[in-house]
């Protein structure tokens, strides 16, 4: 069974495995799995009190009604149990040549060569415990593309990215809460360190903020109207203790607590949430990596992997430094969203340096490497 289990990896012979594991059971699921599923199973609580409507009042249509609430039931189970036959059959290996992910007879890899940057994804509530998201993201432009393999749940992300490295990890490794200086790998020098300076806001969070003041606002206006329609039922005649009135009462405050629920969310998330998190923003600069944390995610990139930085202003003016990436044969380069018409979000954490003081400065450490550590330029196109 050992050498069946072997061959289903389905390495070369040359290869030699250093690490194999999986996700690690018993761990929470992500957020956003929770609410999708619950939004779906509220949806078709909605559906199915107005369907109960139509049917007292005799009005056609009941049955796609109840239907449609049907599909949004199944929908919402399918969510809560897909990361259950998605996600946990998923099996993961490091070799000296390449990470492999694999699940029953589906197999992805990527070299460890040519992976342009890593994100760690650290769980909310179990500690050690996260998500290391592998990127080689070349070219930018009509011919974009991203590969990625995310190894999802892992114990100690940070461990397994300095093996992939080929770098020996401290021993404080594994641990989210200690500071980013103390998990750095043995023999790592800092640097330069700092952190946002300006209004922690970009484009896509003030957008994000707006969208929720109007999903916000709607949601009051629609309480407003639907309660008053309740007001004018029960002067028309319509009994408050009877069934229809509980139904048509229970149906407008879950959907308003819908709206209201989802316009605050983005609300929060776009300004105080986002704000939040610009606090908590780190930036590190060692003598072989440029690591940027934000709230729960870190990013780690090779500086063998910067080819230049592209400084643009920000707010304040301070400045906004995007990472140029080059991959190992790519032939093109990462602008990591320089030539964009606005900025990447910055809770995806990508690699920018968002409102830095100095940018000049930051720069020219950023691309001081000893000679002979500089990325092949004259091969890209």
């Amino acid at each position: 069974m050992t050498e069946v289990e072997d061959r289903s990896w389905r390495m070369l012979p040359s290869e030699q495995a250093l690490w194999t594991g999986g996700p690690t059971p018993g761990v929470p699921r992500d957020l956003h799995w929770t609410v999708a599923s619950g939004l779906f199973f509220t949806l078709a609580l909605i559906m199915a009190l107005f369907a109960g409507l139509l049917y007292v009042a005799s009005i056609p249509a009941v049955r796609s009604t109840a239907f449609t609430a049907f599909y949004c039931l199944l929908t919402g189970v399918a969510i809560h149990l897909l990361p259950r036959y998605a996600l946990d059959p998923c099996r993961f290996r490091i070799t000296n040549r390449q990470v492999i992910w694999r699940r029953g007879p589906q197999r992805r890899t990527i070299e460890r060569a040519a992976i342009t940057y890593a994100r760690i994804h650290w769980h909310r509530s179990a500690p050690g415990v996260g998500h290391l998201e592998l990127v080689r993201a070349v070219p930018f432009g009509p011919l974009a593309r991203k590969q990625r393999i995310m190894l999802h749940d892992v114990v100690g992300p940070d461990r397994l990215l300095a093996l992939i490295r080929g770098a020996e990890p401290s021993e404080f490794a594994g641990y989210a809460d200690v500071k980013l200086t103390d998990r750095l790998d043995r023999n790592e020098r800092v640097i330069w360190g700092g952190s946002p300076v300006g209004m922690s806001l970009g484009r896509g969070e003030m957008l994000t903020g707006g969208v929720g003041l109007i999903v916000l606002i709607a949601g009051v206006i629609y309480a407003y109207r639907t309660g008053g329609i309740l007001v004018s039922l029960e002067e028309l005649g319509l009994p408050v203790r009877s069934g229809t009135w509980a139904m048509l009462f229970s149906a407008i405050v879950v959907s308003c607590a819908i709206i209201l629920a989802v316009g605050a969310f983005l609300l929060w998330k776009g300004t105080w949430g986002a704000r939040a998190d610009g606090s908590r923003t780190e930036y590190l600069l060692t003598d072989s990596r440029l690591i940027i944390r934000r709230g729960r995610k870190e990013l780690s990139v090779e500086r063998r992997r910067i080819v230049d930085v592209a400084d643009l202003p920000a707010s304040g003016g301070s400045h906004n430094l995007h990472l140029i990436l080059d991959a190992p044969n790519a032939r093109a380069l990462e602008d990591s969203g320089a030539l964009s018409l606005f900025a990447p979000p910055r809770a995806t954490v990508p690699p920018v340096l968002f409102e830095v003081a100095d940018g000049e400065q930051l720069r020219k450490l950023i691309l001081d490497r000893p000679s002979g550590s500089v990325p092949p330029v004259d091969r890209a196109a």
